[in-house]
């Protein structure tokens, strides 16, 4: 299967298997207009509110030349390596330094389109150097590779790519292994597809487990060479994961601390996709399974059944495999047992908690699916090297077969759907029987015959071979297609929010504030990591590397936060949270200003507006030693927790926070039938056909600032008026406590709570006034001794700070036990304010204070990858170099 000879020269079909899926995917950005070629983008889920954020972040972190150890604009702050070891290890990411500012966004997006085209290159290597083929089939099925449902659904976890891409490497590299004992490929193949995304990078290391039991099952030679083998197959898996241990030691030290870390091993037979946990359960889930590997469906992007479609024409191909006699038996049963594995694993949660790492998944399963994707292609390819040598009765009874596998499918009643499979099925059979069909050569034919006949097979056979290349080719641009139909895109228009009027309020806030370290944050975020994509330094984080202690002081503080979720965010709350955060200023980016008389506005530019803290305190400050012996928890309000927490940092008695009376409160509904109401905000509901409305109001007897703490278990939208005149609208999904104004007496605040048609649950709102005499006299107590810095990068901070009594020392330094505090030349040592927070023990007096990171795992890491890197070019030397200089020693010698 060639294409016509070039005039000057022959086809690069390695080449064209890159460009193939490249300019597939670059048109459909064209089409859709995606930037830079219009204004939507591929930015989806996670990737608009972590992905692209920590990727910019990232660029600007290696233009700064600042350390890689720790970062200050993700989250309050956190470990740097393990973000990036999951995040942004990609050795593409580092050309975005050769991007100019205005361009990140469409590098970022070309990044897809290169990494499918790398994965459709690597597969065609793969089928070259195992099959020695150089034709039109190396690009065909390495784009059926690279555009699998696996890799178009979640296309948009964009650093899965790498890592994907590479598995083609690793599989020949394991074949050489094994095969002609050589090395080098298996070993860097192996070591950037851990080091790229060490979680996909699992998969690979379990497919090598996988691939290595079936090739000594097909290529067994005797124990001798098994155990051999066995042998070379560690120690170069060894030296290739040891090489990574400078991120992935880190990586592993930070995953402690998060709450993935926590998840348990299920317990009994439980089954995912199954509607009942029995064996016929199991049979139904496989039913559904194998019913996915069909075309003409959207691939799951975020929930769904496992993304296992490769092309209709490799179903057909795989069955015909299984039909040839030219493979040995061995060969099919390890293929189709590992086929049948993989779908097991889908399944069984036992087996599906084991391939993802020892945890479930939030969303985005069965993330393992590509590894089916590669052995039935695999699988197809071989069968179709032989698609010549194939009887009609196999290509009639693999055509049964393949009907079987449609009719498994959940969509049997989507037109869409039938007419897809049923018009390339149709076909891909056709082409199959005509490229057999033919006049046979009969047994008295002379020479003329004989010639005519063979000349008419082999026009024949040229004829299927366009055919079928043609037909492919149909059903790759189809399932481009089919992708850019179903794929839900981003208006970025106004990405970041507030875009150049926000960047310009930045710009003047760091020329106008010199102090080395302070934090901003937005008033409501449209975006899970501000700091990230803006370049400030936040409090806001969305990241699986998002350490547990520290969401849940986040939680305690009444901020949106839950540990499962791995995330806390940020919204204009309550002054007190604030002098623990060390948030200096707000960005408020829709010119709704509410009155605040702890923030000043300091300058605007078009809606978005600067606001400075007023009662600010800086990175860390003396407080009472009562403040480290407080037990941050969920308490029944928020405002309670926080008059504990004012108390005991400051030692004073009197509430800061007073929860409104309930004869402030009335609650009425339209369109929702209320069941129950507590006069402490507590309402239970029930919605009619139609979506409804709970509205709290409260009539104002007191001047003071006003928070609402908020519990929606349905996540309900919300407005908030104030004296008829809304002040902002939002979309919750955690309880949290949030400003909404200075009142006075006489003021009306209304909740308007949006409840879905037929929503039955319950709404919790509570509101509490803020004592400004109370707060102001805390405040001055606390602002009486503060840390001073005067230096400050990523890992090293150094301060003064003048005691006017004994005190602890708290800062809002995320303590992950890698920070060490040294004190007047001495190292000390530190406590922790909320499990989470750095603190330590000062005497009345002036002190030194300095902050250093010492991660112990970066320092074994790097340790242990220089040695196995070390030990790997001895090995190279010795094998390869070596032997050339001894025997040019020799000849010369002569």
């Amino acid at each position: 299967m060639k294409l016509p000879q070039l005039k000057n020269g022959k086809w690069n079909y390695l080449l064209l298997a890159f460009a193939m899926p490249v300019v597939g995917m670059l048109v459909l950005l064209m089409i859709v207009g995606c930037t830079p070629f219009g204004d939507y983008s591929l930015l989806y889920s996670d990737m608009y509110h972590q992905y692209f954020p920590f990727f910019k972040e990232f660029r600007s972190t290696l233009l700064s030349g600042e350390s890689l150890l720790f970062n200050w604009s993700v989250g309050m702050g956190m470990d740097y390596l393990g973000l990036i070891s999951y995040y942004l290890a990609s050795p593409l990411n580092l050309l975005s330094v050769l991007v100019p500012e205005g361009w990140v966004l469409p590098f970022f997006s070309f990044l897809m389109p290169i990494k499918l085209g790398l994965a459709g290159l690597f597969f065609a290597i793969f089928l070259k150097k195992l099959f020695g083929k150089d034709d039109l089939s190396l690009p065909l099925f390495g784009c059926f590779y690279a555009t699998c449902a696996w890799a178009l659904g979640y296309q948009w976890n964009v650093m899965w790519l790498d890592t994907f891409a590479l598995l083609p490497l690793v599989a020949l590299g394991t074949v050489n292994l094994l095969r002609d004992k050589k090395f080098v490929l298996y070993t860097v193949a192996l070591f950037f597809s851990v080091l790229a995304n060490y979680y996909i990078g699992f998969f690979t290391c379990i497919f090598v487990l996988l691939v290595f039991i079936c090739y000594e099952i097909c290529r067994w030679k005797g124990f001798k060479r098994f155990f051999q083998d066995l042998c070379r197959i560690a120690l170069f898996s060894i030296l290739a994961i040891g090489m990574t241990a400078i991120l992935e030691l880190p990586a592993f030290a930070a995953l402690q601390k998060t709450y993935a870390s926590v998840n348990n091993f299920p317990k009994g037979f439980q089954l995912n996709i199954a509607d009942q946990n029995t064996w016929l359960g199991l049979l139904n889930a496989m039913r559904q399974v194998a019913g996915n590997m069909n075309g003409g469906i959207s691939p799951a992007f975020v929930e769904g059944l496992p993304n296992i479609y490769c092309g209709v024409g490799t179903i057909i191909l795989t069955f015909l495999f299984l039909t040839s006699p030219k493979v040995k038996i061995r060969d099919k049963i390890c293929s189709v047992l590992m086929l049948l594995f993989f779908m097991v694993s889908y399944i069984v949660r036992q087996l599906d908690y084991i391939w993802h790492g020892f945890h479930f998944t939030n969303q985005i399963p069965y993330r393992f699916s590509f590894l089916q994707c590669f052995v039935m292609l695999y699988m197809a390819y071989r069968a179709f090297l032989m698609r010549r040598q194939f009887q009609l009765w196999q290509i009639i009874a693999c055509g049964f077969f393949t009907l079987s596998i449609v009719f498994c499918s959940n969509s049997l009643q989507n037109p869409v759907f039938i007419a897809y499979n049923g018009i390339f099925f149709l076909l891909y059979i056709g082409i199959f029987i005509y490229s057999r069909w033919g006049r046979p050569i009969p047994k008295d034919a002379n020479k003329e015959e004989i010639r005519g006949i063979c000349a008419a097979r082999k026009t024949r056979r040229r004829c299927a071979n366009v055919l079928l290349a043609a037909v492919m080719g149909i059903e790759l641009i189809l399932n481009i297609v089919n992708f850019g139909v179903n794929f839900g895109y981003t208006h970025i228009g106004d990405y970041p929010h507030g875009t150049e009027d926000t960047a310009s309020m930045l710009r003047y806030m760091k020329e106008r504030d010199d102090e080395l370290f302070y934090r901003t944050e937005v008033t409501h975020s449209h975006h899970l990591n501000e700091g990230a994509l803006n370049g400030y330094h936040g409090i806001s984080t969305f990241t699986s590397s998002a350490n547990v202690k520290v969401t849940e002081f986040m939680e305690t503080l009444g901020f949106s936060a839950v540990n499962y979720y791995n995330r806390y965010l940020f919204e204009e709350s309550s002054p007190v949270a604030n002098l623990f955060l060390g948030l200096k200023y707000m960005l408020e980016r829709d010119a709704q200003l509410e009155s605040n008389p702890y923030f000043d506005e300091v300058w605007h530019s078009g809606n978005v507006y600067l606001l400075e803290n007023n009662a600010y305190l800086p990175l860390g400050f003396l407080a009472g030693t009562d403040l480290a012996q407080l037990e941050f928890g969920v308490a029944s309000s928020s405002f309670i927790f926080q008059n504990n927490l004012f108390s005991a940092a400051t030692g004073l008695t009197e509430n800061v926070w007073n929860i409104t009376p309930a004869k402030w409160l009335t609650i009425a509904s339209q369109d929702v039938e209320i069941i129950s109401k507590i006069s402490n905000g507590y309402c239970s509901y029930q919605a009619g056909e139609t979506s409804g409305t709970l509205k709290y109001t409260y009539a104002i007897k007191d001047r003071g600032f006003m928070c609402l703490d908020i519990n929606m278990n349905a996540r309900n939208n919300y407005t908030v008026w104030k004296n008829g005149v809304q002040l902002y609208s939002e979309g919750i999904t955690l309880p949290q406590t949030i400003a909404v104004s200075q009142v006075e007496p006489g003021d009306t605040i209304e909740v308007h709570v949006t409840c879905k048609a037929g929503e039955n649950n319950s709404v919790t709102i509570k509101a509490g006034l803020m004592d400004d005499v109370v707060f102001r006299k805390g405040y001055d107590i606390l602002n009486a001794s503060t840390l001073e810095l005067t230096s400050f990068s990523n890992t090293n901070m150094e301060g003064t700070i003048h005691c006017n009594r004994d005190g602890l020392l708290y800062t809002s330094i995320p303590q992950d036990g890698n920070w060490v505090a040294i004190v007047d030349g001495q190292e000390v040592e530190t406590k922790l304010v909320g499990r989470a927070m750095l603190a330590l023990d000062l005497e009345e007096g002036t002190h030194t204070v300095q902050f250093i990171y010492k991660n112990a795992a970066f320092s074994l890491g790097w340790k242990v990858s220089l040695g196995c890197l070390a030990v790997f070019l001895t090995i190279v030397f010795f094998v390869y170099y070596y032997p050339q200089i001894k025997q040019k020693g020799k000849y010369e010698a002569k």
